[in-house]
């Protein structure tokens, strides 16, 4: 039997999750070419990758004809980084709410974005809302296989030096083994798990609407 083989769209592939995600895609006999979007060029180049430079504001005329088969969607700021409301809510829902948008039009089958443990439309946390509107946003568009994951606090070795976050990863390190049952989604997780998961769950022959969090990534990965 013939190896299916495909084509994908990576937003937000200079982040923690997305650069390990792209390469990994790159490295894999499953895909033939890679879409990856960022604001800046990538420093890099490779057989199978296209670099589309380019932001919110830009993305329109590069994505409108755009067909592929799977969409990536690892994009994310932080409050210091984006300390504007709207600014934030543009990039973490907006953004990749407008590229679903386009590539549905284009046929697009699968979708997997990464959102967050606790994400909840109608949560009082800004964040929290930011990530439950999105999800709501992305499932009414009906793609036919959806993928969201809920990770909790990941670890991984990021480009810039976040002192809040390295803090939180050695305080969670010693809490993981207190959280059971139903808080083991609350654990700590390494970017690396959620890549993995990313990349086998959009590239299985799973349909429909999955939602998965925590300790259901890292089974996965």
């Amino acid at each position: 039997m013939d190896k299916t083989v495909y084509t994908a769209l990576i937003l937000g592939s200079t982040g923690l999750i997305g650069d390990i995600l792209m390469h990994n895609l790159l490295a894999s006999d499953c895909y033939s070419k890679i879409y990856a979007i960022s604001r800046r060029p990538l420093g890099f180049e490779h057989p199978k990758m296209v670099n589309i430079v380019a932001d919110y504001y830009s993305i329109d005329d590069y994505i409108k004809d755009l067909k592929v088969d799977h969409f990536y969607s690892c994009i994310g700021s932080t409050k210091s980084k984006t300390p504007e409301r709207d600014i934030y809510y543009q990039i973490d829902h907006d953004y990749p709410y407008k590229v679903s948008k386009y590539l549905i039009n284009n046929k697009l089958t699968n979708i997997c974005i990464v959102s967050s443990i606790g994400a909840n439309s109608k949560s009082k946390n800004f964040y929290l809302k930011m990530k439950g509107d999105l999800e709501r946003d992305i499932i009414k568009l009906a793609i036919p296989n959806t993928f969201i994951l809920r990770p909790s606090l990941l670890l991984g070795k990021r480009g810039e030096k976040r002192l809040l976050e390295s803090i939180s990863s050695f305080v969670m390190s010693v809490l993981n083994v207190f959280l059971l049952g139903r808080l083991k989604d609350y654990r700590s997780i390494k970017a690396e798990d959620v890549a993995s998961t990313m990349q086998k769950i959009t590239t299985s022959q799973r349909k429909g609407l999955h939602i998965i969090q925590t300790e259901k990534i890292k089974e996965l990965a």
